[in-house]
């Protein structure tokens, strides 16, 4: 269905306050708790919504107490060497600039692949001996050091994106998200955990065979009880469903993909079984009216 892309959009918008402070404590630490935290439009960032190309383009606009001041935060995901590419993001970074002219931009790449762990945090451009073009990017990698500050961080974002760091069985990285998460908080509702639950498999690319295993273990674990009622068949196939529906409007709300493709999903995804006909006919109807 969905790439892990509008998985990562809408967790990190879904949670914001978790967002900054993961990626920039420092701004809460000389600023204070924003005031309001809003997702900046980037429509005109992706040039293929439907394209493999691995990248997410995210900024949150972050307004706080202290003489109103606008903070833009700009992340840049990637999960494949390939993919990293410090020309792009400068672009992006530019484009920020001139759109918000009052903001200052804080460049932040998030690095989901362990074998980046040689990526430059910086891009500099000379000519003649002379500096053009000369930026510093905040690097965020997912490997074992991030595994090793979940306890402390107790941020619902965090313990999500671990599971995509290719370390290990994915099935226990899910499950130890699940700790993680319950040790933030005891009790989540309903609809909640099963969005949460919908971004680990797909952030954690479990396969048929692993997802059946990851629901035995919540089952068959005594500390996982709160968790195990949501984990009925029709609930769990109704609470993923609602999650890629939701990820998949937002794109679409946001500007990051035509109705016209997304018209196109529903129908497959309607066709191959994943969604049922009720919610393919209200999220049409959304699309209609949108």
């Amino acid at each position: 269905m969905t790439n892990q892309d509008s998985h990562a959009k809408q967790l990190l918008t879904r949670y914001p306050t978790d967002t900054v402070r993961l990626f920039a404590p420092d701004l809460l630490s000389e600023h204070g708790q924003p005031q309001t935290i809003e997702a900046v439009s980037t429509e005109i960032f992706n040039p293929d919504p439907e394209g493999k190309s691995g990248f997410l383009d995210m900024a949150l606009k972050c307004t706080f107490a202290d003489d109103s001041q606008r903070i833009l935060l700009l992340i840049e995901h990637w999960s494949k060497q390939r993919a990293v590419d410090h020309r792009r993001t400068c672009r992006y970074l530019t484009e920020l600039l001139c759109r918000h002219p009052q903001a200052l931009v804080l460049p932040i790449l998030l690095i989901t692949d362990p074998a980046l762990s040689g990526t430059a945090d910086r891009f500099n451009y000379t000519i003649s001996g002379e500096t053009v073009f000369d930026v510093r990017f905040r690097l965020a990698q997912v490997n074992r050091h991030w595994r090793e500050q979940l306890t402390t961080r107790k941020n619902i974002v965090a313990a999500v994106l671990w599971v995509v760091a290719n370390i290990g069985d994915p099935v226990e990285r899910c499950i130890e998200s699940i700790r993680h998460l319950k040790a933030i908080q005891e009790v989540w509702p309903s609809d909640e955990i099963a969005h949460l639950i919908a971004h680990l498999e797909q952030f954690a690319r479990l396969n048929h065979q692993q997802a059946e295993r990851f629901r035995h273990r919540l089952r068959e674990d005594p500390e996982m009880t709160s968790v195990v009622d949501l984990l009925k068949e029709d609930f769990r196939a109704e609470g993923k469903a609602e999650g890629e529906i939701h990820a998949l409007l937002s794109l679409v709300a946001d500007g990051d993909l035509a109705a016209d493709k997304a018209r196109s999903r529903l129908a497959r995804w309607l066709a191959e079984g994943e969604i049922p006909q009720h919610m393919h006919d209200e999220a049409m109807a959304g699309l209609q009216n949108s």
